[in-house]
């Protein structure tokens, strides 16, 4: 049986870690384009995808031990599982160190080619060794933070991942006014060390055969996880055509500044997207158990899922395309054209790319990559050729619908991959009221739209305060009558304290 209280737990634990980081960064991103100004915010957006490139020597280790560990928790195999999560991080730890050190020189060379504003790269070749030291800390953490996943406690990393958020920007706001540049790279070093301490802590607590420090490595362990995470490394191969290759490439074709309005857009898109998927990653354990315990149960959850996205899409999209020029005058301070463009298309491309996550966690938690795979380099491959053609055609913005259309067909591939497999009919997933919900959708967008391009000289918060109720209006029936509504309540009446078996209220 499914342990519905805990995975709801986890997943409004996730959702609140979702919001508070929301918060963050939105009081962040408008502090740094204060104080740093676009160009050196897109310098830092640069650097950080550029460094991320050396991901690929983590061998999908990080992703990989949520599987491992539920596996062997499953098993009730605890000193098993302290193998698997130490074997783990140190093997990270290693070949990070070894692939940075040689990937340091090549990186220098690589900002030179992607920084058109000479004045800028000297800033960018600064804080390029920060950011190196940055990003491994959090990749050992990754290893951390997916081995508690495996506990199926994504309440304690949720609560850590905010807590140290919160220190993130206050270290922020501290060292950024008299350091600059060099001050957000210190602070990003700082966090990333208190999220690894604070993460093993919790791992000690939650599995005492862990030593102080990790220090046990096997080799047998990283075979096994090797042999599994093959397709996973080659999942995170297709992601670094993604994300860096993107902003690579809009740093050629838009400049630095576009790429400071991109990285607001993209933040913007990926924190709001995460209330779903966040949530959503709480059932990887989950069908991880399930395999070893009730494989039959997976593919009720998996529809369940899938409907469940349906109607949070439909209802979040429009919403959002209709907020997003609303959002650009009080984020930025001013509505810029470009942002809330890139806003727009990467809206459409993410939401709908939601609509593919069953299939893709429920391949992870079986542990059926394939279809994974070859969507994800799909989708890299994609994103290349067309961010390249585009981008030279369009600039920034033809990057942006390169990555956009790479996205969609990649996030097809995958959920067709899974349906042929498993014997899925999309119409079975279909669901009555949908039609109404997608109209009412659509027409309170379009109202959202229209009050603000057509009242322009409107005070913003309380024209806001109208499009957001027009919008609340026109899709609130239409919300309440759908399906999925009363499998909301039933997940949150599971939350409800079980009263003990002789309580006369019971």
């Amino acid at each position: 049986m499914i342990r519905k209280r805990q995975l709801l737990i986890n997943a409004l634990v996730s959702v609140g870690q979702v919001i508070v980081t929301g918060v963050v960064y939105f009081i962040l991103y408008r502090f740094l384009l204060d104080s740093l100004g676009p160009l050196e915010f897109g310098v830092w957006a640069l650097v950080l995808a550029t460094t991320s490139a050396a991901g690929i020597a983590n061998l999908g280790l990080a992703t990989s031990a949520v599987k491992f560990v539920s596996q062997y928790l499953a098993r009730d195999d605890r000193p098993r599982v302290a193998l698997v999560i130490q074997t783990a991080a140190l093997s990270v730890a290693v070949f990070l160190a070894v692939v940075t050190v040689a990937v340091y020189p090549l990186l220098r060379r690589l900002l030179g080619i992607l920084i058109d504003e000479p004045a800028q790269l000297p800033a960018a070749l600064m804080i390029l060794p920060y950011a190196m030291v940055s990003f491994l800390l959090t990749s050992v953490a990754g290893v951390f933070q997916s081995s508690i996943d495996g506990f199926q406690r994504m309440d304690l990393r949720g609560m850590i991942l905010m807590g140290t958020t919160i220190a993130y920007l206050g270290l922020c706001l501290l060292m950024v006014p008299s350091n600059g540049l060099l001050g957000l790279a210190w602070a990003q070093v700082l966090q990333a060390g208190l999220l690894v301490l604070v993460l093993w802590s919790t791992l000690k607590f939650l599995l005492k055969p862990l030593p102080l420090i990790p220090w046990r490595w096997r080799s047998d362990v990283l075979r096994e996880i090797l042999t599994y995470s093959i397709n996973v490394q080659l999942m995170s191969l297709s992601r670094l055509l993604l994300d860096p290759v993107t902003k690579g490439l809009m740093s050629k074709f838009g400049g630095l500044s576009a790429l400071a309005f991109f990285e607001f857009a993209s933040r913007m898109v990926v924190q709001l997207r995460a209330l779903i998927v966040t949530a959503h990653m709480a059932i990887i354990p989950t069908i991880a158990d399930l395999q070893e315990r009730n494989p039959t149960l997976i593919q009720e959850l998996y529809q369940k899922s899938v409907q469940l996205l349906v109607f949070l899409v439909l209802l979040m999209l429009p919403f959002l395309i209709g907020l997003s020029p609303y959002v650009s005058r009080l984020w930025i301070g001013q509505y810029e054209q470009l942002f809330v463009t890139m806003a727009w298309l990467l809206l459409g491309g993410w939401f709908l790319n939601t609509l593919a996550n069953p299939a893709y966690f429920s391949n992870l938690g079986i542990g059926r990559l394939r279809g994974n795979v070859v969507g994800l380099l799909i989708t890299g491959v994609l994103n290349v050729v067309l961010g390249v053609v585009l981008g030279a055609a369009f600039g920034g913005t033809g990057v942006v619908l390169g990555f956009v259309v790479a996205l969609l067909v990649g996030s097809f591939a995958i959920a067709w991959a899974y349906h042929r497999e498993h014997g899925i009919r999309v119409h079975t997933l279909a669901q009555r009221g949908t039609g109404r919900l997608a109209l009412a959708s659509l027409l309170g967008c379009a109202a959202m739209l229209g009050l603000y391009y057509g009242i322009p000289t409107a005070r913003l918060l309380p024209l806001a305060g109208v499009a957001v109720l027009a919008y609340v209006l026109l899709t609130i029936v239409p919300a309440w009558m759908h399906p999925v509504r009363q499998l909301l309540g039933d997940w949150a009446y599971t939350l409800r304290p079980s009263r003990p078996a002789n309580d006369p209220a019971a």
